[in-house]
């Protein structure tokens, strides 16, 4: 009896997922589902020590299933082959140790869109393009038609095969983060520069010194880049390739300063359409000179934070001169984060209109408050306020008598900040100084009277120092009492 209930409950629940029979023994019948979790076009093999990868027949068998969505990611199969035709959309293979892919494993998968093969063991020595060539036709192997997306960051890779990606050349993301690239060479740049609808590429951590050039002419539709934790020492000018960038990321690399006079540091090429640039968590900035971001005409978000050693910002960093070269113009800054460096000030001119930025994050500076940055605490901190970020952390760190007050506070109580001279004088400590410079006088005074006393009255004579009694005492002689004395005058 119970075995009857639990058998009507359970057909009960497969009718209210609109399971049918046919499909269940499908399910049932399939070997790959035994090891994974097939539902709702999806299957889901992660994490289940698969030690081989599934053969072509049993890929086969999933055909009935429709899946679009494969996770085979955090196994432990190291080669990769044929997969059967089926309208998987997205395929995981990520983490698996995978060393080697079969010439074609992937030609059957018309529909694949995004391939991720990150976190594996691929070396430029056995990843050649024929891994992902599509189906051969009489001239040549057809390329896979919708692969949009490919993944190979952080595998082994010192270098790209020039001829990686012939059979892919719609694809418009491609992410090498994390492979030991070091300096690009030759055949790399061949194989970047041959993806013509590139839209994003990703290049973090692979030890990268230099872009070299014409490797991003052909991608003329970049608009993503991530260059962050390389080692470029200078911003790359082969990004004046770039004619559509829009995102850009150098953050983490040893740059020192940016100055458009300088042929080792120069600024940033002419970046028309550039709209969000990342500087942050560079140990060696220390300093960005005038115009060094004037090339940024559409830059709207500025990420500049957390720089230990970036004291300076130039007030004509962001500035262009215009035609005639008589005015300046600003980029249209909406959103800027300049927190966590070692700026004493933030000057007025930086960008055009502050009234117009939606978000702003200049705390955790040592700040100094002083007439330099008055229009700080008058303009700056209500605009802070009005962005709903906290202005709190707008510190005075000089001068010392400043130290206790937030740039809030001193808006609050509507300060009026003096001027440090030009001599590194401190006029907060005028006040200090002169009290203490009376004080000093009203003290000596009487103590000076006091001893002028004593030594009158010859209390210091133990130490050897006579009063003026005793030293008039010592220069007096009597004149000599002799009858005798004869003046004898010659």
């Amino acid at each position: 009896m119970d075995g009857r209930v639990v058998g009507f409950v359970l057909t009960l629940f497969l009718v209210g997922l609109n399971a049918d029979d046919d499909q269940l023994k499908v399910v049932k019948a399939v070997e790959i589902c035994r090891f994974c979790k097939c539902t709702d076009g999806a299957v889901d093999c992660q994490y289940q020590n698969i030690t081989t990868f599934f053969k072509k027949e049993q890929w086969d068998l999933l055909k009935d299933l429709k899946p679009t969505n494969v996770d085979l990611s955090d196994n432990f199969f190291t080669n990769i082959t044929g997969i059967a035709e089926l309208p998987i959309e997205v395929l995981n293979l990520s983490r698996s140790r995978v060393e080697w892919i079969e010439n074609g494993s992937f030609k059957n998968l018309k529909q694949l869109r995004i391939l991720d093969l990150s976190h594996n063991r691929l070396t430029a020595a056995k990843l050649g393009p024929h891994a992902f060539e599509g189906n051969y036709s009489p001239e040549e192997y057809e390329p896979l038609p919708s692969m949009r997306v490919l993944n190979l960051a952080y595998n082994d890779l010192h270098s790209l095969n020039s001829d990686l990606f012939e059979h892919l050349p719609e694809l418009t993301e491609l992410d090498l983060s994390g492979n030991p690239l070091g300096i690009i060479d030759h055949v790399t740049v061949i194989a970047i520069s041959s993806l013509p609808m590139l839209k994003v590429l990703r290049m973090r951590s692979c030890e990268i010194k230099d872009i070299p050039d014409k490797m991003l002419h052909t991608p003329r539709y970049l608009e993503r880049l991530d260059l962050s934790d390389n080692l470029l020492t200078t911003v790359p000018q082969e990004l004046q390739e770039t004619k559509n960038l829009l995102f850009l990321n150098l953050n983490q690399n040893p740059i020192k300063e940016l100055d458009v006079t300088s042929e080792d540091n120069p600024g940033f090429p002419r970046l028309r359409k550039l709209q969000e640039l990342h500087m942050c968590n560079m140990a060696q900035l220390r300093r960005i000179g005038a115009g060094s971001l004037s090339g940024l005409e559409s830059l709207s978000k500025l990420h500049l934070s957390l720089n230990p050693r970036l004291t300076e910002i130039d007030a004509k960093a962001l500035a262009r001169a215009d035609d005639i070269g008589e005015t300046y113009v600003w980029p249209p800054i909406k959103e800027l984060y300049l927190h966590s460096n070692n700026l004493s000030e933030i000057d007025s001119n930086l960008i055009a209109r502050w009234d117009l930025v939606d978000a702003i994050d200049v705390s955790n500076n040592p700040f100094m408050c002083d007439c330099t940055t008055q229009w700080m605490v008058d303009i700056l901190v209500p605009i802070v306020e009005g962005t709903k970020a906290n202005s709190s952390a707008m510190v005075c760190h000089e001068p010392i008598e400043m130290r206790p007050f937030t740039m809030k506070h001193l808006h609050d109580i509507h300060r009026t900040m003096r001027c440090v001279d030009k001599y590194g004088h401190r006029p907060e400590r005028d006040g200090a100084i002169l009290m203490g410079t009376l004080i000093g006088v009203l003290l000596s005074v009487p103590i000076m009277l006091s001893l002028m006393l004593l030594w009158r009255r010859g209390y210091f004579a133990c130490i050897g120092i006579r009063g003026p009694v005793d030293v008039s005492r010592a220069f007096y002689k009597r004149a000599p009492g002799d009858d005798n004395f004869v003046y004898n005058n010659n």
